[in-house]
C-alpha cells in the first residue's frame, strides 16, 4: 500500500485485482512496476510492464472504452491544467527541452546536458519565459 497521499484511483489500484494492469474495480485505472506485480524485479522488468500496460490502454482507447476525446475549446486536458494553474510541457515542448539538453552537451563533448530544475524545464519547453541566468551555465545554480 502507498504510503503517500494518493487519489481514489490509485488506492482502488493498491487493494485490487488487476488483469494485464488494468485495475479491475476502478473504471479507465491502469498500473504497473510494483504496484502491478508486487516488489520484484529491475527496471527491465517495469519496462516489460508499463509497455504491457500501455498496450492495454490503447487497445481500450481505440474500443471507445476511455470516452471521447473532445475538441472544443477549454474542453481539453491542457485546459483543465491551466484552470487548476498546473505548469506542464507538451510535446513540442519536450523536444524543445531535448534539443536545448543536446545542445548543451555538444561542446562539452557529451550526448547532452539534463536540466535539472522544473524552472528550467518548463523555460526551455516554452511554458515559462526564461530565467535570468547571470552564472553562464544551464545548470549552474
Amino acid at each position: 500500500m502507498c504510503r503517500s497521499p494518493a487519489s481514489h484511483s490509485t488506492k482502488a489500484a493498491a487493494r485490487s485485482r488487476t488483469t494485464r494492469g488494468r485495475v479491475e474495480a476502478a473504471e479507465r485505472t491502469y498500473v504497473a512496476g510494483w504496484i502491478k506485480r508486487g516488489p520484484s524485479g529491475v527496471i527491465g522488468t517495469n519496462k516489460k510492464d508499463a509497455t504491457e500496460t500501455v498496450e492495454l490502454l490503447l487497445q481500450d482507447a481505440r474500443a471507445g472504452g476511455l470516452g471521447t476525446v473532445r475538441d472544443e475549446p477549454g474542453l481539453g486536458l491542457a485546459s483543465l491544467l491551466d484552470e487548476r494553474d498546473i505548469q506542464f510541457v507538451e510535446y513540442t515542448g519536450w523536444q524543445a527541452i531535448d534539443e536545448a539538453e543536446r545542445g548543451a552537451g555538444g561542446p562539452l563533448g557529451r550526448p547532452r546536458v539534463k536540466l535539472c530544475t522544473w524552472s528550467d524545464l518548463l523555460a526551455a519547453g516554452g511554458r515559462i519565459p526564461p530565467p535570468r541566468d547571470t552564472s553562464g551555465g544551464l545548470n549552474d545554480r
